[in-house]
């Protein structure tokens, strides 16, 4: 590969010296170059010649200087050819600005280099994205959306631009991006600015205006309606389809990765909330960050342990690979350019209930060249990735001057792939539905919106409906299916009853996609069809993509009709965790809550989603006379402790800082009910609303609770979880001292310490242990393995004697080994052994499976295998609906089956599910955490531990890493006897909980 590389060099060298002597004059006139002369770039040879990427792989230079500069945007007509922008302007935003430019380049050899250039239009004032499509390109030109005619397809625009909208924000880098044609036919596009901008056709006057701010729009090219697709995030700039049609989105400073669906509010910054009634927001889907932690702005170096977690925080373009020449490894997977890191991240997209999870793989590319800065990244018509680089030393908050002569576009295949030459425009209508089932997706998404172009303008597309509708109604391929659906719809050839009747189709997807279509141009009218059946939908659909779907489509329909969507949508049970599900229904039904509160209550109580509960009642509270006492009449005939504790945490965040209330009349009855209830974080909420409505006293009375001796063990108990619940409630010194003699508090106290300690921590703790009962000794392990000091106390102990080695589960051993020192290490290198050698793990495997014959098994006891249980996965695990939730649920999983429990002990990181891969979490003060991000914004981190779920503000995380292998550790079979692990499979294959015996020492 070398030895063809040095020649094309050699080659390309002669050309690009005769390509510059052609176009040495072509920089316009007033563009010059403002970074430091002393900052001298390589030759685009010598950056291809740095470039890295798989074997197998080949790169060539598409096109560079002096041909090419400054490629901040680029995109592919029907004839295979690149039409791109060069973007002179930034980061100087003129009125009167002529200097950016579009070129067409092509490549008629298929030699991998372009081989014709022609600008086309050369009065860009700020051009930063385009489209080709519907006889022009589209543009955005700040602060417009236009539209350049060239109707007969001669190269020569039609005429001056079309605007279309105006009104976008003048900014430098956040700005009008990324523009694509989505199945539905419209052109989708990304939008990224501090301060909203005020979009509306020419004309418009302001108080018609959208207001929009950051997130992702669409705008329909025939009626040119505008709508936000989503709201939030920061700066995303790269985005494209699946091949179910689920559009993927990447993003700059917080987590990367985002899955849009119509009518989200994605995490915005935490200053910034434009609708003050969204209250909690929809999170990344992405299970790691690719900068190492710590504050997002302090990752712009792309090396050192930001470069291993994948080069930094900013990242530019985005592509789902569903062309027809790399390997099928990267078909469906999502690539998009990193800016700080000089290479391109890859993320494999892995299904998780209604959306997905975004999984780190390998990094692609690498640049190896400080000046790479890739923009904009697609596949071609032969499958071939078509990446520019912007070749700049600086980045988007670099303020030492531009280089302005400079750019690049690379082209990467696999292999040596057969040129295409096509131009898609001279097909029938039927060669163009046949080009619906090529395996290069680009081929059926020009065919689509070529189609519909005609269908626009009257042509006969006859054939091509017949021919979709074939392949629609035979095909057993879901792409190929879901290609006919989209081009069917928007060439009208499905009508509204057409529609319903999808709803009832096999395919989960053909069914979420009706019902996208159904609410997609218009509203449903109220006692329609239409409406029941969405309805009815709602209640019975299986699955939770097409059960997002319908959550989605609530903001598309008239208000009054949302009721009974939301209310069938509100019974599964199944979705209170979805990521997506819960909080979509609720940005359909908050703008009914204040409008019919007695029914948005009624929904809140029959809601079998926690967030549902919480949220209704936190916005029927939260306006400027709260109906306290309706939501309190609401919550009394409640006798489901978990609908009361969150239907008041919903009251309780919508007073909190509001100052004393008056507390209605039926409040003293429901507070004697709750204060006393057995979920501790009820009692909480209800204390805090005790002295919200003028209880000042109640946190004290539970204090004095918690110290005092003479009342029930049980009392003190529930008094203290309360106490815990409140962010000064318990202090570190009671904790301690709770820990000491024979507190019964002891185990709670311990585990409180994970989160709430100092210094001496490690001491008290230690000195206390040898009267701790053995889930106690194990709790105190738990807290001694979160920070080096301690870890380093806790094994002074073992070495010492005064701790047992068997006292150290799996999961702290697994901890005591991720912290970053050689010393430590060493010392848990000679207390254990590592027995996890692949073979070892064969070996054991197959001894367990053959002496874990039926027969042995049926002298297992379950009993004691539910005590094995207790001690080692209790924490983490939910069995029989009790158990911790920082590990997968096993009631429904295949814990029956003997092969496989005894794989996932023995090799858990065989088979990772993403949602559950082991993330290490290490403060800036040495703490350690291991579990996994449940929230992650650009000021702070929510993180779940198998003991508690902790918030850290970012600034005090020095890294963030998610591992390949499983939060379960290995080794866990070790400590155990054969009897043991008989006796914990038997427990596992229960089909009902069994008692725990008492052991010796009374635990």
């Amino acid at each position: 590969m070398e030895g063809r590389r040095m020649r094309f060099v050699t080659t390309f060298t002669l050309a690009w010296l005769c390509g510059f002597a052609v176009h040495a004059d072509d920089l316009p006139s007033s563009v010059v170059n403002t970074q430091n002369p002393n900052d001298v770039s390589l030759s685009p040879q010598e950056s291809l010649a740095r470039i890295t990427v798989p074997d197998g792989f080949h790169v060539t230079l598409f096109a560079g200087e002096p041909d090419l500069r400054r490629p901040i945007a680029f995109d592919f007509d029907d004839r295979g050819r690149i039409w791109v922008i060069e973007n002179y302007s930034h980061p100087v935003w003129k009125k009167d600005g002529v200097t950016d430019r579009i070129l067409i380049l092509e490549d008629t050899d298929n030699d991998g280099r372009f081989d014709k250039r022609k600008v086309f239009w050369d009065k860009g004032r700020y051009l930063t994205g385009m489209a080709v499509g519907h006889g022009g390109v589209w543009i955005g030109n700040t602060p417009e959306l236009s539209f350049i005619p060239d109707r007969d397809g001669d190269d020569v625009p039609d005429s001056e631009p079309i605007v279309m909208l105006d009104g976008f924000r003048v900014s430098t880098n956040n700005v009008l991006n990324n523009f694509h044609w989505g199945p539905d036919g419209w052109l989708y596009g990304a939008l990224g600015v501090d301060d909203p901008s005020h979009i509306g056709r020419p004309g418009t006057p302001m108080e018609q205006r959208f207001e929009m701010s950051r997130g992702i729009w669409r705008f329909h090219p025939v009626d040119h309606t505008f709508e936000r697709v989503a709201d939030g995030m920061v700066n995303p700039w790269g985005a494209d389809f699946n091949e179910f049609g689920d559009l993927i989105t990447t993003n700059t400073v917080t987590a990367h990765l985002w899955h849009i669906v119509h009518g989200m509010y994605c995490e915005r910054r935490v200053t910034e909330q434009d609708n003050p009634y969204v209250y909690r927001r929809i999170q990344s889907i992405t299970d790691h960050l690719h900068w190492g932690g710590g504050a997002w702005h302090e990752a712009r170096s792309g090396d050192g342990h930001h470069s291993v977690a994948g080069g930094g925080h900013a990242h530019c373009g985005g592509m789902i690979y569903l062309g027809d020449n790399w390997p099928d490894k990267y078909r469906g997977t999502f690539f998009t350019n990193n800016m700080h890191g000089n290479r391109v991240n890859n993320d494999r997209l892995v299904p998780n209930a209604s959306t997905y999870v975004g999984v780190h793989g390998d990094d692609f590319l690498f640049g190896n060249d400080p000046w790479f800065r890739g923009m904009s990244i697609k596949y071609g018509p032969d499958g071939g990735v078509y990446i520019s680089d912007w070749h700049d030393f600086g980045e988007c908050h670099d303020s030492d001057g531009s280089h302005r002569t400079s750019g690049r576009i690379y082209k990467v295949v696999y292999g040596r792939p057969k040129g295409t030459t096509t131009d898609l425009q001279k097909r029938t209508a039927a060669e163009l539905a046949e080009l619906h089932l090529h395996r290069n997706e680009w081929f059926s998404r020009h065919a689509r919106r070529i189609l519909h172009e005609r269908a626009i303008r009257g042509h006969d597309v006859s054939k091509a409906i017949a021919r979709l509708r074939k392949v629609f109604q035979t095909t057993r391929d879901e792409p190929n299916r879901l290609r006919a659906l989209w081009t069917l719809a928007i060439v009208g050839a499905f009508d509204e009853s057409e529609l319903v009747g999808l709803l009832k189709h096999e395919s989960q997807h053909v069914r979420r996609w009706a019902v996208h279509f159904l609410v997609d141009r218009q509203k449903p009218q109220a006692k329609t069809q239409t409406l029941s059946q969405l309805a009815k939908l709602a209640r019975a659909e299986p699955s939770p993509k097409v059960r997002l779907a319908l959550a989605s489509a609530l903001q598309r329909v008239e208000p009054e009709s949302r009721w009974a969507i939301a209310s069938g949508l509100a019974q599964h049970a199944e979705d209170d965790t979805d990521p997506y599900i819960p909080l979509m229904i609720w940005y359909g039904i908050e703008p009914l809550v204040s409008r019919d509160t007695e029914a948005a209550l009624e929904l809140a109580t029959q809601s079998r989603l926690s967030v549902l509960r919480n949220l209704i009642v936190r916005r029927a509270i939260d306006t400027t006379e709260p109906p306290i006492a309706q939501v309190v009449n609401a919550v009394m005939p409640q006798s489901d402790q978990i609908v009361r504790r969150d239907m008041l945490q919903g009251m309780l965040d919508a007073l909190d800082g509001r100052g004393t209330q008056s507390a209605p009349k039926a409040w003293p009855g429901l507070y004697m009910q709750v204060s006393s209830a057995a979920d501790p974080s009820l009692r909480s909420v209800a204390v805090r609303l005790a002295t919200i409505f003028g209880d000042q006293q109640a946190i004290n009375r539970l204090r004095k609770t918690v110290l005092d001796n003479s009342v029930s063990d049980k009392a003190r108990r529930e008094a203290l979880q309360a106490l815990l619940q409140v962010s000064d409630g318990a202090s570190i010194e009671m904790l301690h001292g709770l820990t000491a003699g024979s507190s019964t508090l002891q185990n709670e106290a311990i585990r409180a310490l994970a989160i709430r300690n100092n210094e001496s921590t490690s001491d008290v703790l230690l000195g206390n242990y040898s009267e701790f009962s053995t889930a106690e000794k194990q709790d105190a392990i738990g807290v001694l393995t979160t920070r080096l000091g301690f870890a380093e106390s806790l094994l002074t102990a073992m070495e010492a004697g005064r701790v047992d080695r068997r006292d150290v589960s799996a999961f702290a051993l697994q901890q005591l080994r991720t912290f970053d020192d050689q010393k430590l290490k060493s010392r848990v290198l000679k207390l254990w052994a590592d027995d996890t050698v692949k073979i070892q793990k064969s070996e054991e495997l197959a001894r367990l499976l053959k002496l874990m014959t039926p027969e042995n098994l049926s002298r297992g006891d379950a009993r004691a295998g539910r005590l094995v249980y207790q001690k080692t996965c209790v924490k983490c695990h939910r069995l029989f609906g009790e158990g911790g939730t920082i590990a997968p649920d096993l009631t429904g999983s295949g814990r029956k089956k003997v092969d496989y429990v005894l794989s996932n002990l023995i090799d858990p990181s065989a088979q990772i599910d993403p949602a559950y891969r082991l993330t290490t979490l290490v403060t800036e003060d040495g703490r350690l955490f291991s579990g996994f991000v449940v929230r992650q914004t650009d000021s702070d981190v929510v993180f779940r531990t198998q003991d508690a779920r902790i918030r850290l503000s970012m600034k005090d995380v020095e890294t963030i890493r998610t591992s390949n292998i499983s939060m379960m550790p290995e080794g866990m079979l070790r400590t155990f006897t054969d009897e043991q692990v008989r006796d914990l499979l038997v427990y596992l294959a229960g089909s009902s909980q069994v008692p725990i015996p008492r052991t010796s020492d009374g635990d």
